[in-house]
């Protein structure tokens, strides 16, 4: 079978044949349909982590998926042979098993939810990372009713989700996008405004406009003195989240602004609850491209260059 694996610490992921891997007692095996492609992925394969985490090589790429479940051990009583789920393999060390692979096995580490029958695999595959830590960073802003709210990044898959579901709980969102099909895609999301990111002006533009202030931001983009820059444009008392782990935390604080660097944590409830969200047509998922696992390197690519929504590995 076809793998997109690291096969040593000092050269990159390539495309690899391995062996269909056997059950083990207590195991899972599944057989995968599709799989999102995220930042974390680009990073591991590009043998990044390895000075980070422990792998056990061959080690392959990949978090999110969608896939059958091809067999059951024993400590799986909640699933049986032909069901159709998506999920998230653990991103804990040692790092071995991935789901840019045609078949994996897990005995633990797995995140695991049903895929709802409206659902394509190649949408359920591009919601575990994504959702959960759009969902994580509105929660840790407390977005609400009256709340103006800046999303940098929102095109992004990342972004775009965490546009909803800000605007679902009432806040006014406001996104960064460039004009025309990026401005539409986010409008078309629930966001009341947008500013342009293209000509580096972007808090000069929402000081102008917002001049007390925004309530709250979320940035999937900004590190250092841009992030820095952003959080200036939360009034006092706000909050802010971060994905990038670039908030300082204290400092924020001495002005009672609240900052969270928010990790993305799946679970098969938040899973759950994401895909039946989608499912029901209260949440979007936006796909910009679907691409062969042979194809993994033009996925990557796309991705570098910034993208509408999420990209997909169609797989198997």
């Amino acid at each position: 079978m076809k793998a997109f694996a690291l096969t040593s610490a000092d050269k990159p992921a390539g495309l690899i044949d391995l062996a269909v891997p056997d059950l083990a007692e207590n195991g899972i095996r599944i057989r995968v349909r599709a799989a999102g492609v995220n930042g974390f992925d680009l990073f591991q394969a590009g043998g990044h982590l390895v000075p980070m985490m422990e792998h056990i090589f061959p080690a392959t790429v990949g978090r999110d998926f969608a896939g059958v479940v091809d067999a059951v051990g024993s400590d799986w009583s909640d699933v049986q042979v032909g069901d159709e789920v998506f999920g998230f393999v653990s991103a804990m060390p040692p790092l071995h098993d991935g789901s840019f692979v045609e078949v994996f096995t897990a005995t633990s580490g797995l995140e695991l939810a049903p895929k709802p029958d409206g659902l394509s695999f190649a949408t359920a595959a591009s919601i575990p990372l994504a959702g959960a830590t759009a969902l994580a960073a509105v929660e840790a802003i407390d977005a609400g009713p009256g709340d103006v709210v800046l999303i940098v990044g929102a095109t992004g898959g990342v972004g775009s989700i965490a546009v909803q579901l800000a605007t679902q709980r009432g806040a006014t969102v406001i996104a960064t996008a460039k004009p025309g099909p990026d401005e539409d895609f986010v409008r078309s999301l629930g966001a009341s405004e947008t500013v342009d990111y293209s000509n580096g002006e972007v808090a000069a533009t929402i000081h102008a406009r917002h001049p007390d202030g925004v309530s709250a931001l979320i940035d999937t983009v900004d590190r250092g003195e841009e992030f820095s820059r952003m959080a200036t444009l939360v009034r006092d008392g706000g909050r802010v989240a971060t994905t990038l782990s670039t908030a300082d935390v204290e400092a924020l604080a001495a002005r009672g602004v609240r900052a969270t660097n928010v990790r993305g944590m799946p679970t098969s409830e938040n899973l759950s609850w994401l895909a039946d969200q989608v499912a029901e047509g209260k949440l979007r998922i936006e796909i910009q491209g679907t691409y062969p696992l042979a194809d993994v390197e033009t996925a990557f690519a796309a991705f570098i260059a910034g993208t509408r929504g999420k990209l997909v590995l169609s797989v198997g």
